[in-house]
């Protein structure tokens, strides 16, 4: 044996103690274990075991000196092998968590859980409901669906010099040219929490409330220029960037009303609470507070300009942000156009789940957008590789229902689409008769609505055939007495009576002319605010205008023409005390503090010139601004076939 071999042998014993230690207990272990440990070539141990055979072969002297270290460090091994073999071998973690719980329970008793009808609809609300963050960034659907580089050339601007450095946040990207905002006066605190979900509140500050106070008084004038004048001493004042970006829109400026109705929903972010999260699907808002109601306006705004420029995977999780803040009342009625976002989005199974989970409580199918979409979904679902005779028939009983249940939709529908199907089944009875003017006014919104909305879904050549073979069954259905033809009419003529205010409110906020022209008159006498449509009838707010402020009677000119003009004037107002006190109101008539101001400057300016008249000239342009504006918006009815051959000849 060579020398080398002989002192590696010599060595082995001192190697097998500092591994022992280091076993059996590490404070002594770690002196010799520093000590011993030398930077060792790994491939050596190959060549010490080579060695150690070949030795064991030549020289027998050797192998009892090997075999005297060697053998004890195996029998070891096998003890400490054996001692975790006696320890429980099939007992993994979970287990030893279930047993400690048990023995706990049998120590304490068993725990009841108490669970309630509002927790268990909060908990199926939280699970359909929740929003990914990274999916609610319209620009970066864009950058999936048409690339990076022509999103990158669209967001190309030129640079200003000053930069402010903006908060980074998840419903809006801030831009460079938006101003800095230091202190809006917006905050949100927590109300309370029940049932497994958070309720919050949106507050004003006094400063903010001041603001406000001059945004209505703008609104009086029905001047642009004096809600401008608000915007610009205060950028970020939710009100007047929401009125201000209906004016942009009617102006054909859509990409600038986007922009406002983006920095009203920074401005709202930047003043969440630090528990409400928009992603877990439990924080509500209650839509009766009218601090909260901008914010559901600005979101539902925000998800019609994104599904307009077609990145409708991001809408659907801002629907679904919407509907999570009141799931229950619905108050802009998200679940009308849901189920569109989710089918352009491709994303059926959602669909489907959120019908499978809101139909027993909820009558989803009643509404006639799911009646028509969840077959829809289902047809898309649909694989050609795993087609069965169950899905099929699904989505066929599911597709034949609907038109038996709302059969004045479809050839509507297919005018919309400018096809046509089987003559025979156009001309059937059972769908040429079946006029939507004769349906109930409420159901007639709903089908107009659907048709405006959805028609796009039913354009595509196999969608068309599927239709094509349900409807052509619907008319053998029809033909054989069905009972549920007779069942569908009469639910038709129980359940769509009138109309909700939600329904009213979502139609006028859609911007669907031919939809808001088949509403019913039900809601047709209180005026419609741009920035606060149809408020609820339960509205509550945490502070009111202030009263209008008292003008002298001297102070008006009392020309019966001057009166004639100030009666048409928007700002004219006329409550009068019935019977005024004694020193008190007498000569005096109540005006908007915009006015007082505009008149006599600050509060008490009258009094150094009570006789001074107003501006005739002022009132007779603001006059004929308001007319202009009023005969813009008047219809005009369309000339008759008639007129159009007599003025040819």
């Amino acid at each position: 044996m060579s020398s080398r071999a002989l002192r590696r042998l010599h060595e082995e014993p001192t190697v097998i103690r500092v591994g022992e230690q280091s076993e059996e207990g590490e404070e002594e272990s770690g002196p010799l274990s520093t000590r011993g440990s030398k930077p060792r070539n790994l491939f050596a141990m190959l060549n010490e075991d080579h060695e150690s055979s070949d030795a064991g072969d030549e020289d027998e002297s050797g192998t009892p000196v090997a075999s005297s270290h060697v053998t004890p460090v195996t029998k070891k091994k096998k003890k400490k092998k054996g001692k975790k073999k006696n320890s429980k071998p099939n007992q993994s973690p979970d287990e030893d968590v279930d047993a400690a719980i048990h023995e706990v329970n049998q120590m304490l008793g068993q725990v009841k859980v108490l669970s309630s009808p509002a927790v268990a609809m909060a908990a199926v609300y939280k699970s359909i409901l929740c929003v990914d963050r990274r999916l609610l960034n319209a620009n970066s659907e864009m950058r999936r669906i048409f690339g990076s580089r022509v999103v990158r050339g669209e967001e190309r601007a030129p640079k200003s010099h000053k930069r402010t450095h903006l908060r980074t946040t998840a419903l809006a990207t801030p831009r460079d040219t938006w101003p800095k905002m230091d202190k809006p006066g917006l905050s949100m605190r927590m109300a309370q929490s029940k049932d497994g979900c958070q309720y919050f509140v949106f507050e004003h500050s006094s400063e903010y409330q001041k603001v406000q106070f001059k945004f209505w008084e703008a609104t009086d004038t029905f001047d642009p220029n004096a809600i401008a004048a608000v915007l610009h001493a205060h950028p970020y004042h939710n009100d007047s960037l929401l009125q201000l970006s209906e004016v942009c829109k009617m102006s054909e400026d859509v990409q600038m009303a986007a922009e406002l109705v983006e920095r009203a929903l920074y401005c709202f972010e930047c003043s969440f609470h630090t528990l409400f999260n928009i992603t877990q699907g439990n924080c509500r808002l209650s839509y009766s507070l009218a601090e909260n109601r901008p914010f559901f306006i600005a979101l539902f705004r925000h998800l019609n300009y994104v599904g307009r420029r077609g990145c409708h995977r991001t809408a659907l999780e801002f629907c679904k942000l919407l509907l999570s803040l009141d799931p229950d009342g619905d108050p802009l009625c998200v679940l009308l156009m849901i189920d569109y976002h989710a089918l352009r989005a491709e994303q059926y199974t959602f669909l489907t789940d959120l019908h499978t989970q809101w139909e027993p409580n909820r009558n989803l199918s009643q509404l006639p957008n799911f009646a028509f979409s969840i077959p829809l979904a289902q047809f898309h679902c649909r694989s050609p590789s795993l087609e069965s005779e169950t899905t099929v028939s699904e989505c066929d009983r599911g597709l034949q229902e609907a038109l038996i249940m709302f059969p004045s939709l479809l050839i509507p529908l297919l005018d919309k689409c400018g096809v046509t199907l089987d003559p025979n089944i156009m001309k059937h009875y059972f769908f040429s008769t079946a006029d939507m003017g004769r349906e109930p006014k409420s159901l007639q919104v709903l089908l107009q609505l659907y048709i405006e909305r959805g028609h796009s879904l039913w354009k595509e050549p196999e969608v068309l055939t599927w239709l094509e073979a349900n409807s052509r069954q619907v008319v053998a259905r029809v033909n054989s007495g069905d009972p549920l033809v007779t069942q569908c009419t009469d639910k038709r003529k129980r359940r769509f009576v009138g109309t909700p205010r939600n329904i009213h409110r979502h139609v006028v906020m859609s911007d669907f002319d031919r939809v808001a022209a088949a509403l019913p008159r039900d809601h047709g006498e209180s005026a419609i605010l741009s920035y606060d449509p149809l408020p609820p009838t339960d509205s509550v707010s945490a502070y009111t205008r202030p009263p209008r402020r008292l003008l002298p009677a001297g102070a008006e000119d009392e020309n019966p023409f001057m009166l004639f003009l100030r009666s048409m004037l928007p700002t004219f107002n006329t409550q009068m005390p019935p019977n005024p006190p004694a020193g008190g109101m007498a000569g005096h008539r109540l005006v908007p503090e915009a006015a007082v101001e505009d008149m006599g400057g600050a509060q008490g300016g009258m009094e150094g010139n009570p006789g001074r008249p107003l501006d005739l000239q002022a009132t007779v342009q603001s006059l004929i601004r308001t007319l202009q504006d009023v005969v813009q918006y008047v219809p005009q009815e369309p000339e008759e076939e008639g007129d159009w051959s007599s003025d040819s000849n």
